[in-house]
């Protein structure tokens, strides 16, 4: 988890959806530059489905929706919040001092004890029940 600097609360990686980019390739890079770890999705909820006329792209594991209320910097918006589920391919966290105070590995139910927004207590919750009862659907190859 990152601990951001400006909503000064714990969080998983993630930012904006850079041009000529999907959510998939957004959650990896993301993920990439603000920990430095390699990643690849997983779900639990989703099977991918192949076809020929298209690229089947792993949808988010959860979906948010946020109204950014107005401030000095911006009108306000909607901002949607897409959570991927992933396995990281190595361990070792570099900081991006740029937008993240603190940056650390924690097992998942003592992330509760973090403050975070309440979604993601909502999600941390949601995965240490399915990581006791559900397999995984996909797996990114």
């Amino acid at each position: 988890m990152i601990h951001h600097k400006k909503f000064n609360k714990w969080m998983v990686p993630g930012w904006h959806i850079e041009n000529n980019e999907n959510s998939v390739e957004w959650a990896i890079r993301e993920v990439k530059e603000e920990t430095w770890v390699d990643i690849k999705l997983f779900s639990f909820i989703h099977k991918k489905h192949k076809v020929s006329d298209a690229k089947w792209l792993l949808p988010a594991e959860y979906y948010y929706e946020q109204i950014i209320p107005w401030n000095k910097k911006e009108e306000e918006h909607c901002h949607l919040d897409f959570t991927y589920l992933a396995f990281a391919s190595n361990w070792e966290l570099k900081i991006n001092l740029r937008e993240t105070k603190d940056l650390k590995w924690i097992e998942l139910d003592k992330s509760l004890t973090l403050d975070t927004f309440d979604w993601t207590k909502y999600i941390i919750n949601d995965l240490i029940s399915k990581l006791d009862s559900e397999t995984i659907l996909y797996e990114e190859k």
